[in-house]
């Protein structure tokens, strides 16, 4: 029997699209195609899209986490196959291609921006002098404080704090301590000013690794009876409920109305899209990432992860997410808010989390 299990293993492993070889420096995928095979290969941002015509695939989402690929998706559409493989941050892609008359190898090496062009090793004259080694690409995090300047955001009228104060401290100290774990942050706002959403969204292009927008909830009544922490990446309106809080944090009023037209529109588009379909399930990872810390950190009430056409996050290519940190109407929530080691506590928490997701900092070695 162990001998048919370890043969029927490696029969499976040959038969894998792709074979996934991990290294000490490098992962490896290795695609086993037919002669007449042909392949179209692309990078877009930490996404490598393989295109394939000629080949037989199963459908498969997998994860690798390795120090260079956090997992692959193979998608098949009729005679078309394609690969996307998410990267880790700072990664470059080498190909090769091995083939005869019977059959044609297509070798996939995955790297570091500063490892060697051929991860093998290669015998060298020991130089006098070592040269210093090339800097590690920095991880680049976007946060995003809600609101500002002309637009306040919610106000809680029954415990006198702010949005727009309350989630420009909260991403400055957030800004704090991820820096201090080595994680570069650009600020979309870094005093009382309005960046337009569109300013924002531009923010989260593909040369970044995150993006968080940090808001504060409200509700009706004075005191208002909601309370907990919640936290959205994009999608469609799946709770017609939340309508109104969206076209809230969209602008309010007939602006907010018409910025979440175009949400909505763009989580139609997205859900035919293959990389933006990657995007979210990205995306939706690290909200239950940063709503999973926040509410251990906090004891808040937990309000879950949802999904909901945020004007911001509409056009996102790298993981983006919206988190409400609490009700500025509530009267025991209110008061917490405006508590500066409050505000800490749930800073680091969502800094812990980010750290996490990434795999960086001192977070992640534990």
């Amino acid at each position: 029997m162990r001998l048919l299990a370890l043969v029927l293993l490696l029969a499976t492993q040959a038969l894998a699209f792709p074979r996934v070889g991990l290294h000490e420096n490098f992962t490896r995928l290795v695609f086993d195609l037919p002669p007449s095979a042909s392949y179209e290969m692309s990078t877009e941002g930490q996404t490598l899209a393989l295109r394939f015509r000629g080949v037989k695939a199963e459908a498969l989402d997998e994860s690798v986490n390795s120090d260079q690929v956090a997992s692959y998706q193979v998608v098949v559409s009729g005679a078309v196959v394609e690969v996307f493989v998410r990267l880790k941050a700072g990664m470059r892609v080498q190909s090769s291609v091995l083939e005869d008359q019977q059959s044609k190898r297509l070798i996939v090496d995955i790297t570091p921006e500063e490892a060697r062009a051929d991860p093998s090793p290669q015998p060298k004259p020991a130089p006098a002098k070592s040269p210093p080694k090339p800097a590690q690409p920095k991880l680049v995090v976007v946060i995003d404080p809600g609101h500002g300047g002309r637009d306040p955001g919610a106000v809680g009228l029954c415990t006198g704090i702010t949005e727009k104060l309350i989630t420009l401290d909260v991403s400055r100290r957030m800004e704090r301590y991820l820096e201090a774990q080595g994680v570069q942050v650009v600020l979309t706002r870094s005093g009382d000013t309005y960046p337009t959403l569109d300013d924002r969204a531009q923010m989260a292009d593909s040369k970044k690794n995150l993006f968080i927008s940090v808001h504060v909830n409200s509700s009706q009544g004075c005191p208002g009876q909601a309370q907990g922490i919640e936290t959205y990446y994009f999608g469609e309106l799946l709770n017609p409920s939340l309508l109104e809080q969206v076209i809230r944090e969209n602008g309010g009023g007939a602006v907010g109305q018409q910025l979440t037209r175009v949400a909505r529109s763009a989580a139609q588009r997205a859900a035919s899209d293959i990389l933006a379909q990657l995007n979210l399930r990205f995306s939706r990872e690290l909200a239950y990432t940063v709503q999973r810390r926040l509410v251990q950190a906090t004891g808040a009430v937990d309000r879950g992860v949802q999904q909901a056409p945020f004007y911001v996050l509409r056009n996102a290519r790298i993981p983006a997410i919206l988190v409400e940190i609490g009700f500025a109407n509530h009267a025991t929530e209110g008061r917490r808010l405006a508590d500066p080691a409050y505000r800490e506590t749930i800073a680091r928490a969502m800094g812990q989390a980010v750290t996490s997701f990434l795999g960086v900092g001192s977070v992640a070695q534990r």
